[in-house]
């Protein structure tokens, strides 16, 4: 064949990939071990198991990309060269397939069945309190999916949300905030999933809103000078409620890691708890040091315990079932109505502050608050430990009404110091 006869014949090719059918489905079903062509960069691999898949080779934005499109049993010789066919496509005009196919996703998947694979994976140890977790989908379920819970992923737009929170913007402030940072987590999702196209729709969203008049609500605290009051009442009690009670008013810890408290947290000596991390706000270990009285406390639990359950302060009708939440707020309401189990931290922390003018950091440290940016933390590797020792033994003090030591303290009147302990 002379040159001109050669060049007519290259001329005479289609431009473009190679996609001559060079299988048929019968050799798709019986093909031997290792990787056949079928034109235009489709393959079918085949492993030394017999399993068989099929494999497209193509450049994708310069670069040369294999992709998998699955099971040669579930996808047909057809459906393979089809799809083969739309990322050739995607690709030669400068798109990603691999991106493309995402979107499509988040235009196949409404918000409603994003929502629940997000609450699905954020809860699924199941360490967070019980309560926040049935809230995070019930406000879902009662403000969110009505009204764009059927829409795609891909196609919710900001004033969509709008309509989710005007309703309860103003009238219910507090839950409106939380809803629209849950809408933001499932968005964040399915950003990060590629399954929009764009951004998330709640960015800037929150600042578009009308401003909410609301004043944050904190809880209710006890006046540090009833403290005692209390102490002297409940400590005489053999309720387990009123045990706890009085042990979290003397560690100024959260009422969560007393319920769930286990002896093996504790030393052999009683003078040290160690909470661990999954029963934190903070998802960190904390060292509470133990003041007298909270030992004695122990102590007294200790001897009358039962072994039939590893709690502390199990329920009295199923040791091995920690109290509730409320059991201590109804004994704590029943001498002082409208004070909250955690008002007593700030209780202790006015004290503090007030009484005895401790160091800032070794109060908020009783209170395992974090103590500055992530830079001093980084420096300042300290628990203060024998400082938290020594201050929560002076509360103790004080909480039993012990109240001598403290005649000539800083910032108590001599009047109102006489007044207040006038009842004990």
């Amino acid at each position: 064949m002379d040159s001109l006869s050669i060049g007519a014949e290259v001329r005479a090719r289609k431009s473009g990939p190679h996609v001559e059918k060079r299988l048929n489905a019968a050799f798709v079903r019986n093909a031997p071990q290792g990787r056949h062509a079928d034109g235009g960069g489709l393959y079918l691999q085949v492993d030394g198991t017999g399993a068989r898949r099929w494999l497209l080779r193509i450049t994708v934005q310069g670069k040369r990309r294999d992709f998998g499109f699955g099971s040669a049993t579930l996808v047909s010789l057809a459906d393979a060269r089809e799809k083969a066919r739309e990322w050739r496509s995607i690709a030669r005009s400068g798109g990603n397939p691999k991106i493309q196919r995402r979107i499509q996703q988040g235009r196949s998947t409404t918000f409603s069945a994003l929502a629940r694979v997000v609450y699905d994976r954020k809860f699924k140890d199941k360490a967070n309190d019980p309560k926040h977790i049935k809230q995070w989908i019930r406000t879902m379920e009662t403000f969110v999916f009505p009204v764009i819970g059927d829409l795609s992923v891909e196609d919710v737009h900001q004033d969509d949300i709008e309509k989710v929170l005007d309703p309860i913007w103003t009238a219910k402030p507090e839950t409106a905030r939380r809803v629209l940072q849950r809408i933001s987590t499932v968005f964040d999702h399915a950003c990060a999933r590629g399954l929009r196209s764009q951004g998330s729709p709640t960015t800037g969203l929150r600042r578009l809103m009308r401003d909410q008049k609301d004043k944050p609500a904190h809880f209710k605290a006890m006046d540090y000078g009833d403290v005692p009051k209390l102490i002297k009442t409940i400590e005489k009690s053999n309720s387990v409620g009123a045990l706890a009670l009085a042990f979290t008013t003397y560690t100024a810890v959260r009422s969560k890691p007393v319920r769930a408290a286990t002896w093996d947290q504790f030393d052999d000596s009683l003078n040290i708890w160690t909470i661990p991390e999954g029963n934190m706000k903070s998802r960190e270990e904390f060292i509470v040091p133990l003041p007298m009285p909270a030992r004695a406390i122990l102590l007294r639990l200790r001897d009358n315990r039962t072994h039939a359950s590893a709690l502390v302060f199990g329920s009295p009708h199923n040791p091995k079932k920690s109290i509730s939440e409320n059991t201590m707020r109804k004994v704590l309401q029943g001498h002082f109505p409208g004070a909250t189990v955690h008002g007593m931290r700030a209780a202790f922390r006015t004290w503090a502050a007030e009484v005895v003018e401790a160091n800032n950091d070794v109060a908020e440290a009783c209170l395992a608050h974090t103590l500055g940016n992530s830079t001093v933390r980084a420096y300042k590797r300290t628990d203060l430990l024998d400082h938290r020792e020594v201050l929560l033994e002076k509360w103790a003090m004080w909480a039993r009404g012990e109240w001598e030591w403290f005649a000539n303290a800083n910032n108590i009147d001599g009047e109102i110091f006489r007044r207040k302990t006038a009842d004990l």
